[in-house]
């Protein structure tokens, strides 16, 4: 165990930093997007960016603020090393688990013992409001009942802030995002 921790803190201290394309590329249209994402946080050693990958049940099940993150990665990534070197991986193939739900099968090619591992992704469907650049209101919602279909058109429906008059919202925003919901344990050991 001691020589496998060695061997990924070793390969981990290689990780060369995020390209401009990597950067360009962060977003979370896709599972393989969300998980493309991940890594340049991890490359680029941002927590925060980390952070935004996660969604909202994973945050909730383990206790996970913002803040809380840093803890909790040092806490994974002590007790499976070899995740820090899913900034390195390239996904082998993506499992269907459900509706809105989807395991990426990732495998980290090293010089002794090439690594495979799995990382578990939500669909979250959202809505946002603004008035001028202020956020001033927002939630998770069900897609189905965000978006409606009439005819050739769609109709998107939020609940208008208390106090809020039509004239002073600015943006509206709707979507649907992939999030990761867990790093499935025993699925490798290097």
């Amino acid at each position: 165990m001691l020589l496998a921790a060695l061997w990924a803190l070793s390969l981990s201290a290689c990780l060369s930093a995020p390209t401009s394309e990597a950067w360009l590329a962060v977003g979370f249209r896709s599972p393989e997007q969300t998980f493309a994402t991940f890594q340049t946080g991890l490359r680029a050693d941002l927590p925060d960016l980390e952070y935004r990958c996660l969604g909202g049940g994973l945050k909730r099940r383990e206790g996970i603020s913002q803040l809380g993150w840093r803890e909790y990665r040092r806490e994974l990534f002590g007790k499976q090393p070899w995740l820090k070197l899913a900034a390195k991986a390239e996904i082998v193939r993506l499992e269907p688990l459900g509706p809105g739900r989807v395991r990426v099968h990732a495998e980290v090619d090293t010089w002794f013992k090439d690594v495979e591992f799995a990382v578990d992704l939500v669909r979250e469907d959202y809505w946002e409001l603004y008035a001028g650049t202020e956020r001033v209101a927002d939630d998770l919602a069900d897609w189905p009942r965000l978006v409606r279909e009439r005819g050739d058109e769609l109709d998107l429906r939020v609940p208008r802030p208390e106090g809020r008059t039509l004239e002073e919202l600015s943006e509206l925003r709707a979507g649907r995002e992939w999030k990761i919901d867990g790093f499935p344990l025993g699925t490798a050991d290097p």
